[in-house]
């Protein structure tokens, strides 16, 4: 008994179907699928002649509702997107409704077992203007109860202006050390990341100069061990980005360090925008 498919069939519109070319004395199972019934395995020996009689049991139905509150206030979010979405096709599959104006949202019909299948599953997924989109894993069993936090986008960090300027006034160094080039200090600025809690972040820079820039994210709790991210470029009117970089949350300290090369004093007309996804 195998098993990787022998063959992959629809049934006609009397519900008849047709397996050819098996082999005389091999273990079947015959697997049926088909929303919303509940999935069936039969098995049989095969013989000359073989004929099967399958009944499906359309599946149960059960209600879901809850809440779609603000993570921060509490405050209900009317007019909230809630719906289901699968890896592979599901009797829930693709089935959403609204919030109303006290946030509150209900599925009237949603299938009891769907989504069974070792490589299939149920996502519920929540989203509203302004907030990032909420997505759990969900079994439905029966009537469930689940209440939706969403957390509120917030706008990215921009940061303007110039860099640099003489050698001691430069309030942030930096000493590298290379195995072969020596020992040396570099001039650098920190921009602080202000996180509600861990989580990720994103940070594109553009510049115009002829300077060596090097763009990192760093936590000051840990500056020997906090650089989580480095990117460089040799000529200006670049741009540099650092894209998900997961770094703690309150009192972590996290910064973006920006570097640049020694034999330069300024860095002109640079942009940094920092994004948190936290």
């Amino acid at each position: 008994m195998g098993r990787a498919p022998f063959a992959d069939v629809r049934t006609n519109a009397d519900g008849s179907f047709q397996l050819a070319n098996l082999t005389l004395g091999l273990t079947v199972i015959v697997h049926v699928t088909k929303v919303p019934y509940q999935d069936s395995d039969t098995q049989f020996v095969v013989a000359p002649s073989n004929t099967l009689s399958i009944t499906l049991h359309v599946l149960q139905q059960a209600t879901m509702s809850g809440i779609v509150q603000d993570v921060e206030t509490g405050a209900p979010i009317p007019g909230a997107r809630v719906r289901f979405q699968t890896n592979v096709p599901s009797a829930n599959s693709g089935i959403e409704t609204m919030a109303g104006p006290d946030g509150r949202y209900v599925f009237d019909h949603l299938y009891v077992q769907a989504g069974v299948r070792l490589d299939q599953f149920d996502e519920v997924v929540a989203s509203a203007n302004g907030f990032r989109d909420w997505v759990t894993p969900v079994s439905i069993s029966g009537s469930t109860t689940m209440n939706v936090t969403l957390r509120k986008i917030q706008p990215p960090l921009i940061y303007t202006g110039t860099i640099g300027g003489p050698s001691d006034s430069w309030t942030c160094t930096i000493t590298v050390t290379h195995p072969k080039l020596g020992t040396w200090v570099r001039p650098c600025q920190l921009f602080p990341i202000s996180m509600r809690r861990a989580g990720r972040v994103s940070v594109s820079l553009t510049w115009q100069g002829s300077e060596e820039i090097e763009l990192a994210i760093v936590s000051s709790t840990r500056p020997d061990q906090g650089l989580v991210g480095v990117s460089s470029y040799a000529t200006g009117s670049r741009l540099l980005e650092l894209k998900d970089v997961y770094i703690g949350g309150p009192g972590q300290g996290s910064s973006v360090r920006v570097l640049y090369d020694q034999s330069h004093t300024t860095v002109t007309a640079f942009r940094l925008t920092v994004d948190r996804a936290d």
